[in-house]
């Protein structure tokens, strides 16, 4: 036998061993799990992948029941179900086919793997072998993707992605309802169709950080939507990477905060004309500020604030207010000009209908005189609403808008309390206004009746004076008859007496007016009570009063105005001896109730004082006793000297036949010791 057909002997008699080897090496080597099971169910071979993804190792898999060893118990009667109908009509609704099922793993966990079953026969008997796939991380990814992508199309904010040249590649249901594009509008297109002018630099810094690859957290800007309308929206941008990590585009969500940003500048607009009010005593000084804190609640560029004059029946401009173009002073010029009646143009229409008013385009209103001045000033929407105070319009403020104006309810509760606070501003203003001139005309009526009464002072105690000089001089001539003496001092006690009234009435009017001024300097309490008993001693004497003086005050130093502290105990002491009876009693009594104030006490036995009376005496007219003579004005004028020095005066009175008893309380000046 030659070589050759030797070696092809060999090489026969070997090849099953290289084709077990071969497959061998296969199922070793495979990345897919390999089962293969026997016709009664059981594993028959078990590779290295299975072993890796079910956790058993090929010894544990080997001879068990495949059913318990990697099918899910729900679906382990399914799984005999198709085996045993496969053995007896040889048909299986899996075989041939790839499908998606849940399998078991050792640890109890469930995975899902992607099966694909072939059968074949080993002699007479039917074997299975069974190729799957862990395709967990796969579907939990699609899933993911599935979630995201109904989250994003369901999301009532605008998500869009671009790709690095600004080109829109996406666009949900949310960018729709926003912008007013659809998708089949927007695909394709660059973004810069949503961004204003004004804005679009943005875009650029955006798109440099995408390619860095640096989120934009969100921050708040503008964009333009299909109509042309501007829109406030917060954005955040993302970078978008792809499955190297190289960054491909950008993922933009969007979010309509029309409404806070609205709601906001409507709180500052309340915040800010409530500060100017507070800060502002006249219209004239923040009337433009009133209507410009208002301005940026809507899309305002000028607006006047309108006065009621004549009750009402007419409306002249108070303060106007424009965004700065010439045209717009032009038309703010001729608002300042301008009288209008009631239910004429906007403001009269307000002050007629009573109620907020619109007007969707002044340009085409026959009750608009401003039409011409307002179509050159480019205005077309119109608004005006009522300034009450207590159910009365006070004034008008109208608004402009280069739009058309559309009516807004969150508006209109706005302005009704806007309304109340510059209408009450301006109540407060005419109320002022008012009483100004009241003043004024009270001032020049006190200053002609100070001139008068300075005059009246003069007239009356000129021809007094000769009077009491001629009486006080023949009243102690030698060999005048009793009564004819008598008769002459009653004439001069009655001169006194008058001037006394005189003084008084100037002395109240000047502290009435606060005119009544101190001159104040050292001076010593005891030697002004000295110096005031010395000018009533004689009447006291006429009356036969017993004077008792007690002066235990120890520090009796003070500031004051010795002439004005003399008139007030002039006054205790004329009270006291006009009240005490005929041979009665006054007591004089200083102390220092404490370190830093003296008290001077002087007492009568008279008629004493009703307890009703004792808060009313010191007011100017009133008397206790209204027999007696004078204007019950001294006592009021000693209140508001010893006030004016910082002390106070009271009486106290046990009531009629009791007596009374005078209190003056003054600080002192402390002496140091030597």
């Amino acid at each position: 036998m030659s070589q050759t057909n030797q070696n092809k002997i060999e090489d026969a008699s070997d090849a099953p061993q290289v084709l077990q080897a071969i497959n061998r090496a296969i199922l070793e080597s495979a990345l897919d799990c390999i089962i293969t099971m026997d016709a009664s169910g059981i594993v028959r071979e078990f590779n290295p992948a299975a072993e890796r993804v079910f956790g058993y190792t090929r010894a544990e898999a080997v001879g068990q029941e495949l059913a318990e060893l990697i099918v899910p118990p729900g679906l382990r009667e399914r799984h005999r179900q198709g085996l045993a109908r496969y053995l007896t009509t040889g048909e299986g609704p899996v075989l041939g086919r790839r499908i998606e099922i849940n399998a078991l793993r050792r640890d109890g966990s469930e995975i899902m793997v992607e099966l694909a079953i072939s059968a074949l026969r080993i002699g007479n008997a039917p074997f299975f072998t069974a190729y799957l796939r862990d395709i967990t991380e796969r579907v939990r990814g699609e899933e993911a993707i599935r979630r995201l992508a109904a989250i994003v199309e369901s999301s009532d904010d605008a998500i869009i992605s671009t790709n690095l040249d600004g080109i829109v590649t996406s666009w949900n249901e949310g960018a729709e309802r926003l912008y007013g594009y659809s998708a089949k509008e927007i695909l394709g297109q660059g973004v810069m169709l949503l961004i204003p002018p004004e804005n679009r630099d943005e875009e650029a810094r955006i798109l440099e950080r995408m390619r860095r690859g640096e989120p934009v957290e969100h921050y708040e800007t503008v964009r333009r939507r299909k109509d042309g309308a501007l829109l406030n929206i917060s954005l955040s941008v993302s970078p978008i990477k792809d499955s190297s990590g190289n960054v491909i585009g950008a993922s933009k969500i969007t979010r309509d905060i029309a409404e806070r940003v609205q709601a906001e500048r409507r709180r500052t607009a309340q915040y800010d004309v409530a500060s100017l009010l507070a800060g502002s005593r006249l219209l004239d000084e923040n009337g433009a500020g009133i209507i410009r804190a208002i301005a940026p609640i809507g899309d305002w560029v000028a607006g006047s604030i309108w006065l009621c004059q004549d009750k009402g029946e007419t409306l002249n401009c108070g303060a106007t207010w424009h965004a700065g173009a010439p045209a717009l002073e032009e038309f703010a010029a001729i608002t300042r000009q301008i009288e209008l009646q009631t239910s004429i143009g906007l403001p009269g229409r307000v002050v007629n209908l009573d109620k907020p008013t619109w007007i969707s385009d002044v340009t085409q209103d026959d009750n608009f005189h401003r039409l011409a001045a307002a179509a050159k000033a480019g205005l077309r929407g119109g608004f005006a609403f009522p300034l009450r105070a207590y159910g009365e319009i006070k004034g008008v403020l109208e608004l402009f808008s280069p739009q058309i104006a559309e009516p807004d309810d969150d508006l209109l509760q706005m302005v009704e309390a806007l309304g109340s606070q510059i209408g009450l501003f301006i109540l407060r203003q005419q109320i002022e206004e008012q009483l100004q001139r009241e003043k004024e005309n009270a001032e020049a009526a006190n200053a002609a009746k100070d001139r008068f009464l300075a005059m009246l002072s003069h007239e009356l105690r000129t021809p007094l004076t000769p009077v009491l000089v001629w009486a006080g001089g023949m009243a102690d001539e030698d060999g005048l008859a009793p009564e004819i003496q008598q008769g002459l001092r009653m004439v001069c006690r009655n001169v006194e007496l008058e001037a006394r009234l005189i003084d008084d009435l100037l002395d109240l009017t000047r502290i009435t007016r606060g005119k009544l001024k101190l001159q104040l300097g050292p001076a010593d309490l005891h030697e002004l009570l000295g110096h005031a008993l010395d000018i009533v001693k004689g009447d006291m004497e006429d009356r036969h009063l017993h004077l008792s003086i007690a002066l235990e005050a120890t520090q009796h130093k003070l500031n004051a105005d010795p002439p004005r502290l003399q008139q007030v105990f002039w006054n205790i002491f004329r009270n006291a001896y006009k009240f005490a009876p005929m041979n009665g009693a006054i007591a004089v009594r200083s102390h220092n109730p404490t370190p830093e104030t003296i008290a001077i006490e002087i007492s009568d036995n008279g008629i004493g004082i009703e307890p009703q009376f004792l808060k009313k005496i010191f007011d100017a007219f009133e008397q206790v006793d209204t027999r007696r003579e004078g204007l019950g004005l001294g006592l009021a004028i000693s209140k508001a000297i010893v006030e004016m020095h910082g002390g106070k005066i009271s009486a106290r009175s046990e009531g009629l036949g009791h007596g009374a008893t005078f209190i003056v309380e003054m600080p002192i000046v402390a002496t140091r010791p030597a």
